[in-house]
């Protein structure tokens, strides 16, 4: 009666999905032409109520049972920051937060379906170590009853770690010209782990279902196209967006791309980029239209990278002598 307070949770997700490959889909790692791919994605929904910052590094690694097929591994970090605000007795307004993150190792072998790699099939599995901890001042239910903190809470310094297990399937295949499709399902959070903050009450991280759909229109040498759509589910908690992007090409090694997309009942998406040879550059903002409102929507930024490393080859000369 005496306190009022808001509290809202999420797992971490991304309105540009297809710029942070392993954070939806281990079986995404390694699957590009290059030697690395080195990108950074960062995520602020509601004033920094929660803030993402993700980067990751993977590489096709080695070549696998096959001649053509491949092994791809990588790392991805994150830290996920969460805030919660409320009104103290005392008129005073008191912030808590509760952050998560840390580092997933992800491995993936990639089958050729085929003689020419049209259509690849592949398979990751993603591990790691996360951990939570408290920050800042929470208003606790003991605190209101008899005005001190139970002493079970844990330590600010010393947060809670857990292992995390996730494993992912993905198809691409290649259409015409240049354009290509990729579809995939992945199971994150797998083991489903023990990640409460007390050590007297377990809570376990429910597993979450992603799918994702993406198709690189090629259309002519001036403009492309790419639509995508992405399913996630965790615990009661559902989200189903989809994206149509449109791109125009200033020349062989530039493109500008543009478009929007929509939440299923919660927001639209408005997406920007601009690709120059192996450079990916991203925005958008998230502008809520469902009944969570709040003056400031979610605005993301992400690069990407493709470093190419090869030898160059070595060519014997080859001395022209005509004969008369």
């Amino acid at each position: 009666m005496l306190t009022w307070s808001t509290i809202v949770g999420q797992d971490i997700h991304f309105t540009q999905f297809n710029m942070s490959p392993l954070t939806i889909n281990p079986a995404m790692t390694g699957a590009f032409n290059g030697s690395f791919r080195l990108g950074g994605i960062y995520r602020d929904q509601w004033a920094s109520t929660f803030s993402t910052p993700a980067f990751y590094i993977d590489s096709p690694i080695l070549k696998g049972f096959r001649d053509l097929d491949w092994v791809g591994a990588g790392v991805v970090f994150y830290q996920d920051n969460a805030a919660a605000e409320f009104l103290q007795s005392d008129g005073r307004s008191g912030k808590g937060r509760v952050k998560q993150g840390g580092m997933l190792g992800s491995i993936a072998y990639h089958f050729a379906a085929d003689d020419k790699r049209r259509t690849i099939i592949s398979l990751g599995l993603q591990v790691g170590t996360l951990s939570r901890k408290l920050q800042d001042n929470f208003l606790f239910e003991d605190q209101i009853l008899t005005g001190s903190t139970d002493e079970r809470l844990p330590n600010k310094e010393d947060p809670t770690s857990f292992l995390d297990i996730s494993g992912g399937l993905t198809i691409t295949g290649r259409t015409v010209g240049n354009s290509y499709f990729r579809v995939g399902a992945s199971v994150m959070h797998a083991n489903q782990p023990d990640y409460g903050l007390l050590s007297t009450n377990s809570a376990s991280l429910p597993m979450k279902i992603v799918g994702f759909g993406t198709y690189v229109l090629d259309i002519n040498e001036s403009f492309m196209a790419e639509p995508s759509i992405l399913f996630e589910s965790i615990g009661p908690a559902t989200e189903v967006a989809a994206q149509a992007l449109g791109g125009y090409k200033f020349d062989a090694e530039t493109v500008l791309k543009a478009g929007l997309g929509y939440r299923i009942g919660d927001a639209l998406q408005v997406l920007a980029g601009v690709q120059y040879k192996d450079l990916r550059v991203g925005a958008s903002y998230d502008l809520t239209l469902s009944a969570l409102e709040n003056p400031n929507g979610a605005f993301e930024l992400a690069v990407a990278y493709i470093g190419k490393i090869y030898k160059r080859p070595k060519v014997d000369p080859v001395i022209f002598c005509p004969r008369f």
